[in-house]
């Protein structure tokens, strides 16, 4: 018995330590699970290359994710901090799983200039914690891409068009890397 409780004891222990484990690894080094709770923390990027075609030019005011592993290329995004939320497309894949185990939770990876919008900032990294919601949007969604407002009720409907948007790309296995069964 004792020994039973000191192992359910170290098995806690060394999962406090670890931190965050991704529950569906996928692509050798990534993460298709999607956050129970939509929480994530932001960081930006600006690649060279593109999973979901043509790479989008880091120059100007583009509001573009990373992500496709979990959402879908193609698919649009709502990012929210507080109240201030910036409608964005996915148009890359990762960010790598080992990023979000050293962040202790997963992360958009976004461009540089939601990363502006939501922070305030000039660069978003896993050690700012900047934690965002992130939700797929409505299929009917016609907001365009950029930063919008929400008060507490539309952020209410931002999660009910997210578990729809979801159990459809689900349903037509284009998200949570479906595609790999």
């Amino acid at each position: 018995m004792r020994i039973a409780f000191f192992l359910l004891i170290l098995s806690i222990i060394v999962g406090l330590a670890y931190g965050y484990s991704c529950p569906k690894p996928c692509y050798g080094n990534m993460c298709c699970s999607t956050s129970p709770d939509h929480k994530y923390y932001l960081t930006d990027f600006c690649g060279s290359t593109s999973a979901c075609g043509p790479k989008p030019s880091c120059s100007g005011k583009l509001y573009f994710t990373a992500d496709s592993q979990r959402f879908g290329c193609g698919k649009h995004l709502n990012l929210c901090r507080g109240k201030k939320c910036v409608k964005a497309k996915v148009y890359d894949a990762g960010p790598a799983e080992w990023v979000e185990k050293d962040a202790g939770k997963m992360i958009i990876d976004a461009s540089p200039t939601i990363c502006h919008e939501l922070t305030g900032g000039s660069s978003c990294g896993w050690s700012d914690k900047f934690e965002i919601t992130a939700t797929v949007t409505s299929l009917t969604d016609s907001r365009p891409l950029g930063p919008f407002n929400v008060t507490e009720e539309e952020m209410d409907q931002l999660f009910i068009d997210h578990e729809i948007a979801m159990a459809q790309c689900e349903a037509e296995k284009t998200c949570n890397g479906f595609d790999l069964e």
